[in-house]
Formats: structure tokens, C-alpha cells, sequence
């Protein structure tokens, strides 16, 4: 611990956007540049560390949760010769967990979506075949030194994680993401249950202690109200959650235990990193070790986006009942510029605010002139396959859309791009596309009037009759302006959010419609008026302490706005 925090055998890469950082991580033999090199205190979340040798990456966080990857590696050093049953024992694994790797990237890139901070991720880069990072020392590096430097710097990456983690939050989640070829295709959970333990009732489990003091997540389980089988496999355990995000999870309620017969991986025995960074022995920081099937978690990048990104959603609700939190980003009132990009990778997008969904057999395609790290790809459209931007409209205004697809001599002359009302159905526009033309660019599609306040949507399509392939890979919405009504109905959202009582919430609601219904006969100076006794009346409230400043800022703030747009809107 003391030689990774203080010393000088870690490296730091400054942060990079992530779709920049695995680009440039995937060069194998990466070395940060010498001038980067050098102690300090502490770790910048979002920035990645690395060993002397560049062989253990940890990308440091700023949230309660823990992810390590130590199958997914691909580096194949000379100085460390290839692990064999010979030389390491008889039980020796050297398969690597595919894509595991870039999964673990797509979730710290989903959680920072959604939440506007990082977890902290540790990533073994050397093959499996050259340092099993998930076995004890002998069994992971089989005595070649070199790769028990390696194996004490990826613990210690991670013992720093959660040093950081307890002196935070004082407690925190780990996950060991893996991979399973087993036929059964669901996510298998290890708590360090065998497959036997967990065939047992949920009366029989609460019965003995023996089974919760074995579990990794034990502490937890001891602190909870609910039974040692509820928390495992119940209406709130992390396998229910999971299920019931399309993700089947054994332990779950709806899948309580492997069948006899059918392969299971309970995270220990020989499993090395949920025993040790678990709580089965006591602390803070529990966990769980995520075996995950190939089609549909890691296969495609889209597979792995679409995981991250529920796995984000999930670890909160999850976390919550041990009293672990993960906040969203803070809501911001909408203003004229922000924007909204939806990629078609879902780790990409903030779930709260943009969702990619199709329908059909796309697939992933990928060159030089993609948004972001690829796109979606049909190759034989028909008129009834979709690809949908969804997009959160957070207030009735205008706003532009623009499109971005990468071209190619195949693609369709006849696109189809609809947009949407937040209703869902009433279509706004419509607009047919040549995508063998203005690739990798944003190519504009108006500004519309978007009348409610809702989930939007961009859907594209194959023109009946046409031919050639679709393209779909991002859209990005911007809000170009809000009448003055409209910046008032924001206002007023603002206001319910206050901690006020009924009467002094009525006060000012009563001032804003004053000011909506102004503005809506063209009379801006008395809106304007109107817009000033709110503004004295929240301060007001302020100054008599029913408000705080922090409270009371960003409305007053939002009001002056209205009024600076009204006047330039109206030339007053």
C-alpha cells in the first residue's frame, strides 16, 4: 500500500474523455510519457495510474463502488513467461474473460453519466496467461518476479480504492467482473455460496449462521433488518434487480439457485479477490463477484454499453438499503445552448435525460467517421426496422435537431427521419436523407416547436421501397430559445421544488402566473414587473431564514434570465 499511494512505482495519465482513453489504451505496451510521472497525495477521480510497466491500470473514483477486471488483459511481455500447468499447478486457467476489459470502461462511463462522478476501477492489462490476478500470489505468478510485482501492484490499487472509498463514504460496494461460457445465459452472482448452500430454502439459510458469515457481503447482511435470504435472493437482492432490468441473475427471486447439474462460479475456491476485498471476514467494504455470459453482456460494444448502463441504474436502488448512496446529477433549470446528445452507445448517454433503442437486426459497425466509438448498422432495412433517439424534453420550447451518420457508397439515398412531440406519436417533421452523402458532420433538421415537456424522439427508417443500408449513430438536440410564458413555467417548477409552506409557495406562484399571463398579452414591462416582485419576495424569504442562499440563488438567478430574454426577444 505504502509503495503504490507514496511512492514512485505508479504513473498517472491525465484525464482523458473515456472514448479518447480507449482509444489510447488499446496500443498494447502503453508508458505514460516520463514529464507525467510523479508522488502525489491523492488520486484525481477519472484519471488512470498505472504500474512502472504499464501492466495495471486503476482509474481512480470518486464513488462508493469498486470494479476490478482481472481476465481481460491482452499484454504479453517477454519478461513474463506463459503460466502452464507445470510450472504453476494443475489447475492452472490461462483463458482470457473476453471484452471483460472494455466492459469495466462502458460502466465507469455509464455511472458517470448518471451520476457526474467515477467509480473506481482497477484493470489487470497483462493476458491471463502471464498473471491470473484473481488467484493467490503462487497459483497467480508462479514465482516469476516480474509478475508478483504486478500482482502486489494491482491489490494494492485496489486496497488504496478502498482506503479511499471508507475515508469517504465509510463504506462501499466491490464487484470482480468476469466472464462464463456455461449454456445457461445469465448472470451468475458469487457471494462465496456453492451452488449446494444455495439449493438450500431460504429457511434452512437463515437458520444457520454459518451461511451468512461465509457470504461476502456478511457485514452488511449482520447490520440489515431483512433476512440473510431476502437480501440474497429477495424482492431487493442485486440478482432481482438485475432480472428485472432484462439481465436473468442467479441468486434471484426469480432464480433462486443453479440446478443440479449446472455450473456455477461462487466467487471463491479458487477465486481469490472476493474472499480478500469482501466483507466474509469482516469491514466495510463488501461485494460480489459478476460472472457474465457472452451474447448480449459482452459480445458486441453495444452488448456492453447496454449492461453498463443498466448495471448504473441498478446499483443505486441496489446500494441504497445498506445505506450506500448514489446520487444523480444535480437537476439544472434548462437554458437557450444546452444540449442533449444521444449516441448509440447507452453508456454514452445520461439515462435521465437520452435513450437509444432499435428494432430489427442491427449490429455494430464502426470506421473513421463514427460519433463517438461506433454505430448501429442494418444492412437489409425494411420499412418497418427503427432506430429511435429518445431524448427527456425538460420544458415546452424550441429546439434544433441535428443528425450525425458516417457515410458509405451503400447506404440508402432515402433515409427517413422522424421527429417527435413528446407524446410519442404526433410527428413534428419529417425529412428523407441521402446517408451516402454529408458524413461526420451534424446535418441539420430545423428548429421545432416541442409544445410538452416529456420523452421525445428522432426515429429512423428505410423509405418504403428503397434500398441500401441504414446507418444510425447520434442526434443531438439543442434548446434555441423559451418564450418568456415558458421561462416562467420553468420558474415555477423551480418554486415546487422549495422547501416552503403551502402559503408562501402560493405567494409566489400567484406572482408567476401574474407574469405568464402578462407576457402572453405582449405586455412584457408589466411581466417584467411581475418577474421583480417575485425576485423581492424570494429574497425576502432568504433574509428571513425560510430560505437558504444556496436555495434561494439559482431561482432568483433563473428570473433575472427570463427577464434578459424577454427584453432581447421583444427588442425592450
Amino acid at each position: 500500500m505504502e509503495s503504490i499511494r507514496s511512492g514512485p512505482r505508479w504513473r498517472r495519465l491525465l484525464a482523458l474523455p473515456v472514448a479518447a482513453l480507449a482509444c489510447v489504451l488499446a496500443g498494447a505496451g502503453l508508458s505514460p510519457a516520463a514529464d507525467q510521472e510523479k508522488e502525489a497525495e491523492a488520486f484525481v477521480p477519472g484519471t488512470s495510474y498505472f504500474d512502472e510497466k504499464g501492466y495495471i491500470e486503476y482509474v481512480a473514483g470518486n464513488l462508493p463502488v469498486i470494479f476490478t477486471a482481472p481476465h481481460g488483459g491482452s499484454l504479453t511481455p517477454e519478461a513474463i513467461p506463459a503460466r502452464s500447468s507445470a510450472t504453476c499447478g494443475p489447475k492452472t486457467v490461462t483463458q482470457t474473460d473476453l471484452n471483460t476489459q472494455d466492459l469495466a470502461r462502458q460502466i465507469q462511463q455509464a455511472f458517470f453519466n448518471k451520476t457526474g462522478k467515477y467509480p473506481h476501477v482497477v484493470i489487470n492489462r497483462l493476458a491471463r496467461s502471464r498473471l491470473d490476478a484473481n488467484r493467490d500470489i503462487g497459483a497467480a505468478a508462479c514465482g516469476n518476479p516480474s509478475a508478483e510485482q504486478a500482482w502486489h501492484d494491482y491489490h494494492g490499487f485496489i486496497d488504496a480504492a478502498k482506503a479511499d472509498v471508507l475515508a469517504e463514504f465509510g463504506r462501499g460496494w466491490y464487484t470482480d467482473l468476469h466472464g462464463h461460457g456455461h449454456a445457461v445465459q445469465r448472470l451468475e452472482l458469487g457471494y462465496q455460496l456453492t451452488a449446494e448452500t444455495l439449493r438450500l430454502s431460504d429457511a434452512e439459510l437463515d437458520a444457520a449462521p454459518a451461511h451468512e458469515q461465509a457470504a461476502s457481503f456478511r457485514t452488511f447482511s449482520e447490520e440489515s433488518p431483512l433476512s440473510f435470504s431476502a437480501l440474497l435472493r429477495g424482492p431487493t437482492a442485486l440478482g432481482t434487480y438485475l432480472t428485472d432490468a432484462g439481465y436473468p441473475s442467479v441468486p434471484s427471486q426469480q432464480d433462486p439457485a443453479p440446478q443440479v447439474g449446472e455450473p456455477y462460479f461462487t466467487g471463491a475456491d479458487p477465486g481469490y479477490n472476493t474472499p480478500r476485498h469482501g466483507c466474509a471476514d469482516g469491514g466495510h467494504i463488501c461485494g460480489v463477484q459478476i460472472e457474465t455470459h457472452y451474447a448480449g453482456v459482452r459480445r458486441t460494444l453495444t452488448d456492453r454499453s447496454d449492461f453498463a448502463t443498466a448495471l448504473a441504474d441498478v446499483y443505486p436502488d441496489f446500494l441504497a438499503q445498506f445505506g450506500i448512496r448514489i446520487e444523480p446529477k444535480a437537476k439544472t433549470p434548462p437554458t437557450p445552448g444546452d444540449e442533449i446528445v444521444v449516441d448509440n452507445l447507452n453508456s454514452f448517454n445520461d439515462p435521465a435525460k437520452a435513450r437509444f433503442v432499435t428494432s430489427g437486426s442491427w449490429v455494430d459497425g464502426n470506421n473513421s467517421q463514427s460519433h463517438g466509438l461506433n454505430f448501429r448498422l442494418l444492412s437489409n432495412p425494411s420499412a418497418k426496422d427503427t432506430a429511435e433517439f429518445r431524448f427527456y424534453v425538460p420544458t415546452p420550447g424550441s429546439y434544433a435537431i441535428d443528425a450525425w451518420w458516417p457515410t458509405q457508397s451503400g447506404r440508402s439515398r432515402n433515409v427517413v427521419y422522424q421527429i417527435h412531440e413528446a407524446d410519442g406519436s404526433t410527428a413534428l417533421a419529417e425529412s428523407v436523407r441521402d446517408q451516402r452523402v454529408d458524413g461526420a458532420q451534424w446535418n441539420p433538421f430545423g428548429v421545432h416547436h416541442f409544445s410538452k415537456a416529456g420523452w421525445a424522439k428522432v426515429v429512423v427508417s428505410q423509405s418504403p421501397g428503397a434500398t441500401g443500408s441504414l446507418a444510425a449513430d447520434a442526434v443531438r438536440v439543442t434548446l434555441t430559445h423559451l418564450t418568456p410564458s415558458e421561462g416562467v413555467a420553468v420558474l415555477a417548477g423551480l418554486v415546487g421544488e422549495l422547501p416552503l409552506d403551502a402559503g408562501n409557495a402560493r405567494s409566489l406562484n400567484a406572482k408567476l402566473d401574474a407574469a405568464s399571463a402578462q407576457f402572453g398579452r405582449g405586455n412584457v414591462e408589466a411581466g417584467k414587473g411581475q418577474l421583480g416582485a417575485f425576485i423581492n419576495q424570494v429574497t425576502a424569504f432568504k433574509q428571513a431564514g425560510s430560505l437558504s442562499a444556496e436555495q434561494a440563488r439559482p431561482v432568483i438567478e433563473y428570473a433575472e434570465r427570463v427577464i434578459r430574454d424577454a427584453e432581447q426577444q421583444t427588442g425592450q
